[in-house]
């Protein structure tokens, strides 16, 4: 019996030295580099939706804790005012094309009488040249006698009044081509009036638009505080909507145990709302100072009392698993998070010594001195 008893008590010795001994060799290679904190709670950022425009609330879509996907209606608000300033904009809008059409006959209407008005030109310079040549014989031939001086002062009175008529024509050339370029600043200006009209136009119908409050995204709507009949402002926050996929957790870990903390490093997460999920993420980022230097009131230790306290440093962490599980993370759910920090840069763990020499004040004479 007192055999049996020794040879019990041997193995259960044996097995608890086994059993130390596995749990030495795992901490010495796994368990010394896991970081743990129950200091973590899930975070979410939250979208305030407001109204860009003035107007009643004639629906609300949603109900609180309701989840959304991108492109549901949320809230509609009345429409009426907004229709009537889209029919006004729409007749501003055929008014300028149709004043963009009249000033495009005017061009052309106006480029005919310059057409017209040349032809007349060309018959001045033909009366001209006739009277001319009806001069020059007339004086040819009152110079023998053979044609009265009346007939010769006729044929000069004859040439200045088609001199006459022809400056007058070109004159009126002159004029048809300025009435043709104001014509022509009347189809600038009436293209830019068809042009304003389409941009109020569009702007109109952009504040239409706005009168649908839709998800921007997929999530979960809370504190709704609208209801029918509320007169919406644009100051007004109707609702929240939390993107449940872009959760992450916050992990004030010690400073004591950042030292071998960097971006990139696997983390497990136990959820204390999900203990049968084994959730996962990477560290994302670390705060660039302790939570204390961001309160309202920093503490100051410039004073005759100090006690040393170890300070708590921030760490974010991205769930990034499983994905079927992460629209059930909600903010402010306890996490304990398990940071591997074995996966370090060799340089990155190196002692100051060996990353780069140390600068003194006094340097080393040169072989020259």
């Amino acid at each position: 019996m007192k055999t049996g008893v020794k040879m019990a008590m041997a193995v259960i010795v044996l097995a608890a030295l086994a059993g130390l001994i596995w749990w030495g060799v795992h901490w010495w290679l796994t368990g010394r580099f896991i970081e743990e904190t129950d200091n973590a709670y899930v975070h979410s950022d939250s979208v305030a939706l407001r109204p860009e425009l003035s107007a009643r609330v004639i629906e609300v879509a949603v109900d609180d804790n309701q989840p959304v996907q991108e492109g549901d209606l949320l809230v509609r608000l009345d429409a009426s005012d907004a229709r009537d300033r889209i029919a006004k904009a729409e007749a501003q809008q055929a008014v300028a094309a149709a004043n963009i059409v009249e000033a495009r006959r005017q061009v052309a209407l106006q480029q005919a009488a310059i057409d017209e008005t040349q032809t007349q030109v060309s018959a001045a310079e033909a009366d001209v040249q006739q009277a001319r040549q009806n001069l020059e014989r007339s004086t040819s031939l009152e110079s023998r006698q053979y044609v009265s001086r009346q007939k010769l002062e006729d044929d000069q009175t004859a040439l200045t009044v088609a001199q006459s008529t022809l400056a007058m024509r070109r004159a009126a050339v002159n004029s048809a081509k300025r009435q043709l370029a104001v014509a022509e600043a009347s189809v600038d200006s009436a293209q830019a009036n068809y042009e304003a009209a389409a941009a109020e136009l569009t702007y109109e119908r952009n504040q239409l638009d706005k009168t649908r409050l839709v998800a921007p995204r997929n999530g979960v709507v809370t504190n709704v505080d609208v209801e029918n009949g509320d007169l919406a402002q644009p100051s007004m926050t109707l609702m929240q909507l939390v993107p449940i996929e872009s959760a992450y957790v916050i992990a004030n870990y010690k400073e004591t145990q950042i030292t071998r903390m960097r971006t990139g490093q696997p983390v497990a997460l136990e959820v204390d709302a999900y203990p049968g999920i084994a959730f996962e993420g990477v560290v994302e980022s670390l705060a660039p100072a302790t939570g204390s230097e961001f309160s309202l009131l920093p503490r100051d230790n410039a004073t005759g009392n100090f006690n040393k306290i170890v300070q708590r440093v921030p760490v974010k962490i991205r769930v990034t698993g499983p994905v079927q599980a992460l629209d059930r993370l909600r903010a402010g759910l306890s996490v304990v998070p398990q940071i591997d920090t074995r996966n370090l840069d060799p340089a990155d763990d190196a002692a100051p010594d060996a990353r780069a020499p140390v600068a003194t004040d006094n340097p080393a004479p040169s072989p020259a001195s």
